[in-house]
């Protein structure tokens, strides 16, 4: 009878074990490579809209990517004013290791695109 009950322990463990570990958000992570394409297509698609060149130095991407910082870089390069001189703030994300939280409901994404660095 020990050996059941124990049996039964260790198999009800693995299948919780199992169950939150499914449960756990996988965070969506582009390759780096993937990425670099991401962001030239999208200051390319820009620089051919304003006629003008991609600023130089170009964003470079050094590793994988969170999905959400590269979805609001490319975005936020797509939707700048021209000129296209500079890429907007919020690019900075590719370079942190954590992924840029909810943008505030007071804040205008289109603000966002404004500010640029070069």
């Amino acid at each position: 009878m020990k050996d059941i009950s124990l049996k039964y322990l260790k198999l009800v463990s693995i299948l919780i074990f199992l169950g939150i570990s499914n449960c756990m958000m996988v965070e969506d992570m582009i390759s780096k490579n993937d990425a670099q394409s991401q962001i030239y297509f999208a200051a390319n698609f820009k620089a051919k809209e304003c006629n003008t060149p991609i600023p130089e130095p170009q964003l470079l991407v050094f590793s994988d990517q969170y999905k959400r910082n590269l979805d609001l870089c490319t975005i936020a390069i797509t939707k700048m004013d021209c000129p296209f001189d500079g890429y907007p703030i919020i690019c900075m994300g590719i370079y942190t290791n954590k992924e840029t939280p909810s943008i505030p409901w007071y804040l205008n994404f289109k603000e966002l695109t404004k500010t640029k660095f070069k």
